[in-house]
């Protein structure tokens, strides 16, 4: 009955609606009535059957001592069981509450954080940053080409590369939607970052997609923009994003610095 009443508890609060102290405490007041009722219940059992099958001594007073040793023993056991059930409920709902933060906060596709989740790390970093915005060149042409499914893989193949680049304990890296992904680069020179995310870009050019008996590539242009702690996402991403245009203006396959100075193509 606790572990119930533990449990809709719980589930009131997740629906929005807060319990007052009132209600709570009429929701424990029936609990420990009901939890009285059944260990009285039990306990008479428990007499009744030893009292049939003949096991209870004849002096009064052993059964008195029978009865205040065995009273707390059922007592005990009985609450163990009832709060260990209430355990397992408000164990079983946080984990639940970590599974859905956790799909709240992670593209199910590229299995990078999601926009929601960078703009979160945006906000708490605490040092100066680098905001690095790549772009998959020609993507609806891979779509309309070689179907979605094909897409989906070019989405899985690119997010895997930077990733595995961008892999600083420092480093945020998220898809921003599309074929877009977003790094944030953290306590790190903008030529190392720039160095990287060259590296993205020629490690992309050389993964070899396939749909049926086509094979293809893709490549990749990117944008940096400086992230000082007083700046906003907003204007930082703007930078970031003109870059990266500007980078498909000259040609595509390029990430330019903040500077906007072309690196070497493949």
């Amino acid at each position: 009955m606790l572990s119930f009443l533990t449990t809709f508890s719980f589930m009131t609060r997740l629906n929005g609606e807060a319990l007052s102290r009132t209600q709570i405490a009429l929701q424990a007041l029936v609990a420990a009535v009901c939890f009285s009722l059944c260990m009285a219940l039990v306990q008479a059992l428990i007499w009744m059957c030893a009292y049939l099958v003949g096991v209870l001594p004849n002096d009064p007073t052993k059964k008195l001592v029978c009865a205040f040793t065995l009273a707390p023993a059922l007592a005990l056991c009985g609450a163990f069981l009832v709060y260990f059930r209430a355990g397992l409920h408000i164990h079983g709902l946080a984990v639940c509450n970590r599974a859905l933060d956790e799909m709240s906060r992670v593209d199910p596709l590229s299995k990078l954080l999601n926009r929601r989740a960078f703009l979160q790390a945006f906000a708490s970093r605490t040092e100066d940053a680098i905001l690095i915005v790549f772009d998959i060149d020609f993507f609806k042409q891979v779509n309309d080409r070689h179907g979605h499914a094909a897409g989906d893989e070019v989405i899985e193949t690119v997010a895997a590369v930077i990733r595995r680049v961008f892999d600083r304990a420092t480093d945020v890296v998220c898809r921003l939607g599309g074929e877009e992904f977003g790094v944030l680069s953290q306590a790190s020179r903008l030529e190392d970052d720039f160095s990287r995310a060259d590296r993205v870009r020629a490690e992309t050019i050389r993964c070899e997609f396939s749909a049926g008996d086509q094979r293809f590539f893709v490549t990749l242009s990117g944008g940096m923009a400086h992230a000082g702690a007083g700046v906003a996402f907003e204007t930082a991403f703007k930078q970031a994003d003109t870059a990266m245009y500007a980078a498909k203006q000259r040609g595509r396959n390029l990430i330019l610095r903040p500077c906007h100075s072309a690196a070497r193509r493949a």
